[in-house]
């Protein structure tokens, strides 16, 4: 493992560069090999957390996360899932604010608006999100599947966080009486219902291209990369229901046209995924350079 301080690559560039040689030298590596680097690794992310990320950087950062959880084992990488958890946070929490800004703008601009009623004959009006911003986030949710794609007792510490970003339990569904109500009670949606619904308020709701599919399977997402942000839309809306459970008085949920299998039995054949896509990225990183 590299010792030298990214403090010697001056640009994003070079030390998103910096960090995916690194990542890739721990994935070239036996399970556990470089759990020793890890105070050093944690220092080195830190420092670039604290210093401020590109899109670019971060994008690397959520790859070297992957590689992580295939190459550590999950009792070393306690001190990490804070770190990891609490960027995978903020970078939901980015999303929303594009999709909230470009709706506001959409609102109180009559340019927007002209331009939008323009549109509408021709499709939905789609949010300009710059394309590193785009990588960016399809890594943030290459993360989350790959943390999801795991039996929950081969990474049990995410299992005290997942409830954060996907809904567990079926809330609409449940005819719960008034009187069991809490007065005042405000729900809390996880990031994947927060930024499907604001998808879906401002592109409508998108058919996708395998929509005639009745089996999906974790792990779920192996996108190369995404020219607009709605290519992510079947993701989080699978994302939204397979990991509910009913609650009292819970009715079938409607138009679910989806089966995915979870917890994943054929954890050999998740893992094998997992990994081919993270060789995939690593190669698709390096011959766009």
């Amino acid at each position: 493992m590299p010792s030298s301080s990214l403090k010697l690559y001056p640009s994003s560039e070079q030390k998103a560069m910096l960090l995916k040689r690194q990542g890739f030298a721990v994935f070239s590596g036996e399970l556990d090999q470089y759990h020793l680097y890890l105070p050093l690794i944690q220092e080195r992310l830190t420092e670039n957390i604290r210093v401020g990320q590109t899109p670019i950087m971060a994008a690397q950062m959520f790859l070297f996360f992957r590689v992580l959880l295939l190459r550590i084992s999950p009792q070393h990488l306690t001190s990490l899932w804070p770190i990891m958890v609490t960027e995978l946070i903020h970078t939901f929490v980015q999303l929303q604010d594009d999709l909230m800004e470009e709706e506001t703008t959409a609102k109180n601009s009559k340019v927007s608006k002209q331009k939008a009623a323009a549109a509408e004959s021709n499709g939905p009006v789609y949010v300009e999100i710059q394309q590193n911003s785009l990588d960016l986030y399809l890594s943030a949710s290459k993360f989350l599947d790959t943390a999801l794609s795991f039996p929950p007792d081969k990474m049990p510490l995410f299992q005290m966080y997942r409830w954060a970003f996907v809904p567990e339990v079926d809330t609409e569904s449940c005819a719960v009486p008034a009187a069991d109500m809490v007065e005042n009670h405000h729900q809390c949606k996880p990031h994947v219902v927060r930024i499907l619904e604001l998808m879906r308020l401002r592109f409508g709701e998108i058919a996708t291209e395998n929509s005639s599919l009745k089996r999906s399977e974790f792990p779920l997402l192996n996108l190369r990369s995404i020219s607009k942000i709605t290519q992510l839309m079947p993701f989080f809306r699978t994302l939204s229901f397979v990991f509910k459970a009913k609650g009292r008085g819970s009715v079938p949920s409607p138009n679910l046209d989806i089966s995915v299998e979870y917890p994943v039995e054929d954890t050999t054949r998740v893992l094998r995924d997992l990994e081919e896509n993270v060789e995939a990225d690593f190669l698709e990183s390096m011959s766009s350079q």
